[in-house]
C-alpha cells in the first residue's frame, strides 16, 4: 500500500513539474516598456579633442644653402622674430662677388666704350669739315689748271677722258677703303673688349698679338689705297709740258703742288672720317652695355639681400610653439621648403569630431565647456569644417573648431573633454536616451509592436544627457528600455508600461 501512495506521489510530482515547465516556457517574457512624451531637451553634445594655437604656421627656408644650426626644439615657446637656425652663407657669399665682378667689368667696358664714342665722334666732325674744305679748294684749283692756255684742243678732250677714268678708279679704291675700315673697326673693338678681361692667359695675349699684326696690316693696306687714290688724283689733271709756255707752265707748277697737297689732305681727311664711321657703328652697342650694366647692379643688389637674408637667419612670424622640425644643422636647404611647424598662442582652440548624425546640430556660436585636467574653460564654436575627416576608426566626420576663452599659456597637444551646448529643442516628443543606439544605418530602438520586439530606425534629434528627440516615432510606440531587448528581437513578449523613473502606469 505504501508502495502505489509513493508512485501516486511521483506521478503527481512529474505531472506538476511539467505543467510548471509548460507554464514557464509558454507564458512570455514581460518587459518594461516606456512612451514618448513631450517636453522640452537641453541638448548637449559630448567629445573629446586636442588643444591647439589659433593657427597652423609653416616656416619655410628663407634662403638655400646649407644649415650652420638650429636653435630650436620641438615643443619649445619663441616669440617673434626669434632666430630659429642660422645658415652657412657661403652661396649667398659667392654670388654677391661674381655679381660685384660683373658690375665693375661692364662699368670698364662702358666707360671704354663712352670715351672711345667722344673720341671717335670729335674725329668724324673735324673730318667732314677737313674734306668739305678740300673738296672746295680742289674744284678751284681744278677750273684754274682747266683754263690755262692749251693750244691742242683735241689732245685736252684726250686728258678730260683720261681724267674720268681716273676718277672712276679713285670711286673703286675708296670702296676698298670702307671694308677694310669695317674690318679694322671690328679688330679693335675685340681688342678692347679682351684688354678689360681680368685674367688673360697666355692663348688671350697670343690673340692680342695676332689681332694687333692685322690691324697694323690693313693700316698699312688702307695708307697705299689713300696713296693710289692721291696719285690717281693727280693724274687726272696733269697736262703736257710741251703744249705751254713758260709762263702758263710756271702757273701750272704751282697749281698743281697745291693740288697735290689738297689731295693729300683731302685723302687724309676721307681716311679718318672712315675709321671714324667704322668705330661708331661698332659703337652703337653702347645701349646693349648700358643694359648689361643695369641688369648686373640689379642682380648685384638682389644678391645683397639674399646674403642679408642668410647673415639673420630663419626667424619666428610669430609668438608661438614649435610643433615640429624639418632639418638640422649640416642639412641642405632650398629656398621655400617647410623647416619648421609651429602654432601661434595668441589664442587656443580645440577641434571635436561629430558624427554625421549630430552634425546639422552643430552652428557657429554655441558655447561650450572645455575640461583640461582639473582646470575648466568656455569656449565658442567658431567655425565648421565642410569637408569630413576620417577619424581614427575610419567613419567620416566633420571637424567642429571650438575656441577657447582664455588668456592663460596652455599646452598643444593635450587632450581636452567637451561638452557643447545645442540650441534647446521646446515641446518636442523625447525618448530616454539610454533606449538609443545608431549603427552605419543610423539611429534605432527597440519596441513592441504585436506582442513582439522589434528593431526600429527613427529620426534621432537633439539629446541631452537624458533624452533624445524622436521626431518621426508615433506617441504610441512602447520602447524598450530593458539592455537585452536585442536578444528577444521577433520573440513574443508582454509590455508592462513604466513611467521613464520606473514607477508602473495605471
Amino acid at each position: 500500500m505504501k508502495k502505489i501512495i509513493k508512485i501516486v506521489v511521483i506521478i503527481v510530482l512529474a505531472i506538476a513539474a511539467v505543467a510548471g515547465a509548460a507554464w514557464y516556457f509558454l507564458t512570455p517574457t514581460t518587459l518594461e516598456v516606456v512612451l514618448p512624451e513631450k517636453g522640452n531637451i537641453s541638448p548637449v553634445l559630448t567629445g573629446v579633442g586636442k588643444v591647439e594655437g589659433e593657427r597652423t604656421i609653416t616656416v619655410y627656408s628663407s634662403v638655400p644653402g646649407f644649415i650652420a644650426e638650429r636653435l630650436v626644439q620641438s615643443g619649445e615657446r619663441v616669440t617673434a622674430g626669434e632666430k630659429l637656425l642660422t645658415y652657412q652663407g657661403e652661396e649667398q657669399l659667392n654670388d654677391v662677388q661674381q655679381a660685384s665682378t660683373d658690375v665693375d667689368y661692364s662699368e670698364k667696358i662702358l666707360d671704354a666704350a663712352s670715351g672711345n664714342r667722344a673720341k671717335y665722334q670729335s674725329i668724324y666732325n673735324k673730318s667732314l669739315k677737313e674734306i668739305e674744305n678740300c673738296k672746295n679748294v680742289y674744284a678751284l684749283l681744278e677750273t684754274n689748271i682747266l683754263s690755262l692756255d692749251i693750244k691742242n684742243h683735241e689732245k685736252a678732250y684726250i686728258i678730260r677722258e683720261q681724267q674720268k677714268a681716273c676718277q672712276s678708279d679713285v670711286y673703286k679704291l675708296e670702296g676698298e677703303i670702307a671694308a677694310k675700315q669695317s674690318k679694322l673697326a671690328k679688330i679693335e673693338v675685340d681688342i678692347k673688349e679682351l684688354e678689360m678681361a681680368d685674367e688673360l692667359d697666355d692663348s688671350d695675349y697670343d690673340k692680342l698679338d695676332d689681332w694687333s699684326d692685322d690691324a697694323k696690316d690693313i693700316q698699312d693696306e688702307i695708307k697705299e689705297l689713300n696713296y693710289k687714290i692721291a696719285n690717281a688724283q693727280r693724274a687726272a689733271l696733269c697736262l703736257p709740258q710741251e703744249d705751254m709756255d713758260p709762263e702758263t707752265y710756271a702757273r701750272y707748277t704751282t697749281l698743281q703742288n697745291n693740288l697735290e697737297t689738297v689731295t693729300r689732305m683731302w685723302s687724309e681727311a676721307r681716311s679718318d672720317r672712315d675709321t671714324a664711321q667704322s668705330m661708331l657703328t661698332a659703337l652703337q652697342e653702347i645701349y646693349a652695355d648700358e643694359q648689361t650694366l643695369a641688369q648686373n647692379w640689379n642682380t648685384l643688389r638682389k644678391a645683397e639681400k639674399e646674403l642679408d637674408k642668410a647673415q639673420q637667419g630663419c626667424v619666428a612670424p610669430a609668438d608661438g610653439i614649435i610643433t615640429a622640425c624639418h632639418t638640422d644643422a649640416g642639412a641642405y636647404v632650398e629656398k621655400g621648403v617647410p623647416v619648421f611647424e609651429m602654432q601661434s598662442d595668441k589664442g587656443y582652440k580645440v577641434r571635436m569630431m561629430v558624427s554625421k548624425y549630430d552634425i546639422t546640430s552643430v552652428k557657429e556660436g554655441q558655447s561650450a565647456d572645455i575640461r583640461l585636467g582639473d582646470l575648466s574653460y568656455t569656449g565658442t564654436v567658431t567655425k565648421i569644417d565642410q569637408a569630413a575627416e576620417s577619424d581614427s576608426a575610419g567613419k567620416s566626420k566633420a571637424a567642429v573648431e571650438i575656441t577657447i576663452d582664455t588668456d592663460d599659456d596652455m599646452i598643444v597637444g593635450l587632450e581636452a573633454d567637451i561638452t557643447l551646448k545645442l540650441d534647446e529643442a521646446k515641446d518636442v516628443l523625447k525618448v530616454p536616451t539610454e533606449c538609443v543606439y545608431t549603427d552605419d544605418e543610423g539611429s534605432y530602438l527597440y519596441v513592441c509592436e504585436e506582442g513582439q520586439v522589434k528593431k526600429k530606425y527613427f529620426d534621432a534629434g537633439v539629446k541631452d544627457g537624458t533624452f533624445t528627440e524622436a521626431g518621426n516615432l508615433p506617441e504610441s510606440a512602447q520602447v524598450v528600455t530593458d539592455p537585452e531587448a536585442a536578444s528577444l528581437v521577433g520573440e513574443e513578449v508582454a509590455a508592462k508600461v513604466v513611467d521613464y523613473s520606473g514607477a508602473e502606469e495605471e
